[in-house]
């Protein structure tokens, strides 16, 4: 008698797939919305075939600071966060580009938040 092969007929797991949006945050609301209300659910429609799911990751909602006991330290917290989450999903980030940026901090607040975040 042979042994049915048990790695064929066991269910695939599901993977999830991170996308990091990035945008000023002043601009581009109703392109993120479009995004989020129409083509993400029609990807990740599409992706359950494939036993994946979409993971759009959009900090509009913003960053948990309360812990930052000055402004140094909240700002390099946001950029802390935003550099793990783009580490996080690559190599999926989808960045929408206007006529103007956002902000900007300041290069060694940038250098300490990439230090902390292990870049």
């Amino acid at each position: 008698m042979q042994q049915a092969d048990t790695k064929s007929q066991a269910p695939r797991r599901w993977k999830t797939i991170p996308v990091f949006i990035s945008s000023t945050f002043r601009d581009m609301h109703a392109e993120r919305d479009a995004l989020s209300r129409w083509v993400f659910p029609a990807l990740d429609e599409r992706l359950k075939e494939r036993r994946c799911r979409l993971e759009p990751i959009d900090l509009r909602l913003g960053v948990e600071t309360a812990e930052a006991d000055s402004e140094r330290l909240c700002e390099q917290q946001i950029l802390k966060v935003c550099l793990q989450e783009i580490d996080r999903s690559r190599p999926f980030l989808m960045v929408l580009l206007g006529d103007r940026y956002g902000w900007v901090p300041e290069e060694d607040r940038i250098r300490a938040a990439a230090a902390e975040a292990g870049f």
